[in-house]
């Protein structure tokens, strides 16, 4: 079988930012999926695709594409002119729609899609320009979130608002910044877990979840950027994740919250789901129709296919499947 994987390189905007670390998660991600697929006997091309040379796509030839494609952020709308390109190849390509990538990757279309379809989420808002009206009915503290980043971006400790009275001074702060919308949430204190499912053939199996653990475990502990990123910093050094010790009720509700999501929100092949639980209830705090893949021990979704007994080619290579699967029956 013969299978491109097609990822994105960084853009100059965004090596220029103070975040570029995170950009070359991409990078590194397409060569791990391509050992993982020759592993399995698949002869494969590896297609980088930079901000000037999106028309490559258009020259793909191959079975099966592998998308990683992860423009994100103000690049976002490069993400949607690749994916265009994608389904004018009328190949079976990994992953998201582009209707589906573009929803999922803009904060303020998949919370609104959230709760459109009945899923639990916090109760939210979108601050387009910094002078809107906080909603009357907000419980505080709340999170403030640039509407289009990933990877933890604009999330520290002071993205926490503690009242009404801060939160317009920090929205404004971050548009500055972020020059973007803000998504301004209910912060959820509670546990937080990685849930990461895939199609096979008898359905979709949520996996074993992964749980980020917090040693202080602190009322407003959370994945910031430094516990993410910077090894140097107190939040990376007390952070890291590990299976999910659930009770029954709780591990049966996460899983159907999980399969209502993919459904509803029509996903496919696989998804992660970033949840906090509050006692008994549930919040989706992201949904990642293209989550990162990796065989890093410190990814929840690494030990939750370990938990499956599968390899990382294995799990890759269940994605690949799912795909071909979806082809054949179109």
């Amino acid at each position: 079988m013969n299978i491109v994987v097609l990822y994105s390189l960084p853009t100059r905007r965004a090596l220029a930012s103070p975040y570029a670390d995170t950009e070359q998660d991409t990078v590194e991600s397409a060569a791990e999926v391509a050992r993982a697929l020759i592993e399995k006997g698949a002869t494969v091309t590896l297609l980088p695709v930079d901000e000037d040379h999106i028309s490559r796509i258009s020259d793909i030839r191959s079975d099966v594409v592998f998308n990683i494609i992860d423009w994100t952020g103000l690049d976002s709308p490069l993400s949607d002119r690749a994916l265009a390109l994608v389904e004018q190849l009328h190949i079976p390509w990994t992953g998201a729609t582009r209707a589906n990538y573009v929803m999922t990757s803009d904060k303020m279309t998949m919370k609104s899609s959230l709760v459109e379809n009945g899923l639990p989420t916090a109760r939210f808002q979108i601050f387009e320009r910094g002078d809107e009206s906080p909603r009357k009915d907000f419980q505080f503290p709340v999170i403030v979130k640039p509407a289009l980043e990933h990877c933890s971006i604009g999330l520290t400790k002071d993205a926490i608002v503690p009242d009404a009275a801060t939160l317009i001074t920090r929205v404004q702060e971050r548009i500055r910044t972020f020059h973007e919308s803000m998504v301004v949430e209910e912060f959820i204190s509670g546990r937080e877990f990685q849930v990461t499912a895939v199609e096979l053939p008898d359905g979709l199996r949520v996996l074993p979840p992964a749980e980020i653990v917090f040693d202080g475990n602190d009322a407003d502990s959370m994945l910031t950027y430094d516990s993410r990123w910077d090894d140097a910093t107190v939040e990376y050094k007390t952070s890291h994740v590990a299976l999910a010790v659930l009770s029954l009720p709780l591990l049966q509700t996460i899983e159907a919250v999980t399969k209502k999501t993919f459904a509803d929100l029509s996903y496919r092949d696989y998804i992660r789901l970033d949840i906090r639980t509050r006692g008994a209830d549930i919040f989706i705090l992201e949904a990642n129709a293209n989550p990162g893949l990796s065989d890093d021990m410190e990814y929840g979704m690494t030990l939750s296919y370990k938990a499956a007994g599968w390899t990382f080619a294995d799990f890759v290579w269940k994605i690949v499947e799912s795909t071909i699967r979806r082809s054949r029956q179109a």
